[in-house]
């Protein structure tokens, strides 16, 4: 059905006008919520960085970080620089520089 005069037309125009504003509404409501998203996966990103790189804590907790980090795939690139050229001491660094090459290993494809 198609409106024919201008009293149709206004009530058309008031049942899409709403509805195009609604739209646009939830589409933004989107692009933000996964905006903010990204910038918290970003964030979660760096503290496990920034985990690994302190001197101190415990190596278990470094090997889980290690873990956690084939989580970000978007940020392969630098992941596996940083896991395969980090150097570690001691026998239990060796622990934690094994982890981190089986994420580098992990986030290639390898495993």
């Amino acid at each position: 059905m198609q409106p024919t005069n201008w009293q149709e037309w206004i009530a058309w125009a008031g049942l899409v006008i709403p509805l195009i504003g609604m739209a646009w509404a939830a589409i933004f409501y989107t692009l933000t919520k996964r905006r903010e998203v990204h910038f918290q996966e970003f964030q979660r990103l760096f503290e496990i960085m920034d985990h690994l790189g302190r001197s101190g804590g415990s190596i278990a907790s470094k090997m889980a970080a290690a873990y956690e980090l084939r989580k970000y795939p978007q940020y392969k690139d630098v992941i596996i620089r940083m896991c395969r050229q980090t150097e570690t001491v001691g026998p239990s660094g060796k622990m934690l520089k094994d982890e981190m090459l089986l994420t580098a290993d992990f986030l290639e494809g390898k495993k």
